[in-house]
């Protein structure tokens, strides 16, 4: 327990002490006294004698006080104790009262010293050395780096444990790195505080080069950043000279990710991670989640940057009790990082789970932090007056603001569809309704400037280049996210639509959802911008699920005039997967399986049908015509008529498949698709793929559509 802080006798008087001279200390002193002068004495108590039965009754009486408090306290939280006036409680509990505050206080701290120690609070904040080691090498020697080193100090005869070697890239290389994400990157996630970037990779490079103890957030925070950097790399990003091809950079980002992993593993046994170590871990979930889908591996990582956010209790940011200052810049972060975290969890059960078995973890009451200012980086700085623009007015942290509020819808999905509901039908159509009146709310609200090209934002916004870049950016993954969730929605009774009149208004809003998906990311496209926007999983779910909608409407749809509308749709659907499919391995699984569902329903013509299909893989093909914008990203293909060149990967894998141009006559043999409630089983088959890493190559679409093929045999 802590040692007492008081003394136990008074300390000499005022005039000994200055006279140096030895005092009786007792009021008056025996030299005040013979000299006719005022004694000052600061304490006049008399000591009481400090005998070892004295100290022991009084452990025993403050022993005794607090096992009387806590026996009050539980009496009075479980209700089955009446205290009366003449009750022996009633006795304990005045004379608890009648104690000092200060004896109060003293039994408070040693409950929370004692609390600290089973707790694990003290441990020491540092890692292990003999566990892991940073060393730095030019950036393409990192494929062939060893991680894992051998060292003689640490040999030992008994046990043998090599080091993990983490290699991070030069100085020079790791600033190409850090702006790489500030120009392209952050805006997405928008948790990093860019201003500290400089600094942390100064004082990381610094210790390193003085074989000194690094900080693990500091570190994990650059990892995150380097794996993000790495896995959108494109063509134009190789004039920095870094990497000599676009494929070299990315098949870099899974390592990136495995030494966050490594680190984030050692680490946190025995040290606290910061705020930066938690930024590190979100990017590096991102970009797995990216590569992997919504895999066990992504859900463990995303759970420790939730366990390690409550550590630091970032989620009581906010309580009246908390002893951390609150108008500071660290805090501001914290709240950011919290938030995105909020919200990326409440969107789960919408976008990777069946919608009728939703659940999440983090309730709303369990938490007291608020929202994130809407405001700049360049405006958050360290004692000056913050001064929060209107949501009317762009900035970077507008995409997250509007982020969080479409993740408080999908919480109120979750929260009117209990998971004992999950095998009766899923939500009732009232309820969809009311939710889809939520999102048309915020649909409303949503700033106009979102809706602006990159010259009238910076004509009626003053805003720079690559601010007005950023915003344009993030008003168009806003719109697509936002009808994809209200395609999720109204999904299950998407089909019922067509043949049951009162679910008539379900089937039109998730058509139009859809093709409003199919319309942003088309525009998207021509921006040049889709090279690095084709590395977000979400926004190939979007495009994906909504040429499926589409496709189904087509098959529905007897109307001349309509069909030609959804031919157009479907072939734009097409197009914006079949430009990503170089870029991304899921583009390119998901493009594949839509055109074995429009073949087999003869939308397409089939394998043998002649010469408009080509064989990808083989050396005498017709190469699709490509050109690369002003930017150096992939354009939009100039002509579709044939297959695009075969690349590396499972998409170079791919059988026979037609690509449709924007004049093509797609066929329609089949009549309309029949009625059935097939949408509910293929959106269970789809969520439960993401949940186990994207793999939509091994769909079996003829389970998928069975319902419509027996409706139209």
């Amino acid at each position: 327990m802590p040692k007492e802080t008081h003394r136990g006798r008074p300390i000499s008087c005022k005039f000994c002490r200055s006279r140096k001279l030895r005092c009786s200390r007792e009021a008056p002193c025996s030299n005040c006294v013979s000299r006719g002068i005022h004694c000052d004495l600061q304490d006049h108590v008399r000591p009481l004698p400090t005998t070892s039965r004295a100290s022991e009754s009084e452990l025993l009486e403050r022993i005794r006080n607090l096992e009387s408090l806590v026996r009050v306290q539980r009496s009075q939280e479980n209700g089955s104790i009446e205290l009366h006036s003449e009750s022996p409680e009633t006795q304990i509990q005045q004379s608890i009262r009648s104690s000092s505050v200060p004896q109060i206080e003293h039994l408070d701290n040693d409950v929370a010293w004692l609390a600290s120690i089973y707790s694990g609070q003290n441990l020491p904040d540092k890692t292990q050395s003999n566990k892991i080691v940073f060393r730095i090498c030019p950036i393409r020697q990192f494929m062939e780096a060893c991680p894992y080193i051998i060292q003689s100090a640490y040999l030992s005869s008994a046990r043998f444990e090599p080091l993990r070697c983490v290699w991070l890239p030069q100085y020079s290389e790791a600033k190409i790195l850090i702006d790489k994400f500030v120009r392209d990157i952050d805006h997405v996630h928008h948790v990093v505080h860019t201003p500290w970037l400089p600094d942390i990779l100064d004082e990381v490079y610094q210790c390193l080069n003085q074989q000194g103890q690094v900080k693990p957030g500091s570190i994990l925070l650059l990892l995150g950043i380097f794996a993000s950097a790495t896995h959108v790399w494109v063509n134009n990003d190789c004039e920095h000279g870094l990497f000599s091809t676009c494929t070299e950079a990315n098949v870099q980002s899974p390592l990136w990710v495995k030494a966050v992993e490594d680190v984030l593993d050692i680490s946190h046994r025995t040290t606290s991670i910061s705020v930066e170590g938690i930024q590190g871990i979100s990017l590096a979930t991102f970009v797995l989640l990216n590569m992997e889908g919504y895999s066990r591996r992504c859900r463990s990582l995303f759970n420790m940057a939730f366990l390690l956010a409550r550590e630091l209790r970032m989620h009581v940011i906010d309580h009246p009790a908390s002893d951390k200052p609150l108008n500071t810049v660290r805090a501001e972060v914290e709240r950011r990082v919290w938030w995105y975290l909020v919200a990326s969890e409440w969107s789960v059960p919408l976008k990777f789970q069946s919608i009728s078995q939703g659940i999440y973890y983090c309730h709303l009451r369990h938490m007291l932090v608020k929202r994130p200012l809407h405001i700049n980086d360049e405006d958050l700085v360290e004692g000056g007056n913050w001064v929060e623009k209107p949501l009317c007015h762009p900035t970077t942290a507008s995409y997250p603001v509007l982020r969080i509020r479409l993740s408080e819808i999908a919480r109120h999905m979750v929260d009117r569809n209990p998971v004992f509901l999950g095998n009766a039908g899923g939500p009732s159509h009232e309820m969809v309704m009311d939710i889809d009146s939520e999102m048309q709310q915020l649909w409303n609200d949503v700033p106009l400037f979102f809706s602006m090209s990159k010259a009238d934002l910076m004509s009626n916004y003053q805003l720079d280049s690559s601010h007005a870049a950023f915003i344009v950016h993030q008003g168009y993954m806003f719109r697509s996210l936002f009808h994809a969730q209200r395609c999720i929605i109204h999904f299950p009774y998407f089909t019922r639509g067509f043949v049951e009149p009162e679910y008539t208004c379900s089937r039109e809003l998730c058509i139009m959802s859809a093709r409003q998906v199919i319309q942003t990311e088309a525009s998207l496209s021509k921006l040049g911008l889709t090279a690095t926007c084709y590395k977000f999983l979400a926004l190939l779910v979007a495009t994906f699920m909504a040429s499926i909608i589409v496709l189904m409407d087509l098959c529905h749809n007897k109307s001349p005039s309509g069909q030609e509308q959804q031919k157009k749709e479907i072939a734009d659907a097409i197009r914006i997967l079949e430009g990503a499919r170089n870029e991304s391995e899921t583009a390119a699984k998901f493009l594949e399986s839509l055109m074995q569902v429009m073949r087999k329903h003869k939308v397409l013509p089939s394998k043998d049908s002649g010469p408009q299909q080509a064989r990808l893989g083989t050396d005498n093909e017709e190469l699709l015509e490509t050109s690369l914008g002003d930017n150096g990203h992939l354009a939009t293909p100039m002509s579709l008529t044939a297959a695009p060149p075969a690349v590396p990967g499972p998409s170079a894998q791919s059988s026979n498949i037609w690509w449709p141009n924007e004049s093509t006559n797609i066929n329609m043999t089949d009549e309309a698709f029949g009625n059935g409630d097939y949408l509910s089983s293929y959106y269970n088959e789809l969520a439960q793929s993401f949940e186990q890493g994207v793999d939509v190559g091994s769909f079996d679409w003829n389970d998928i559509f069975s319902e419509l093929d027996s409706s139209i045999l």
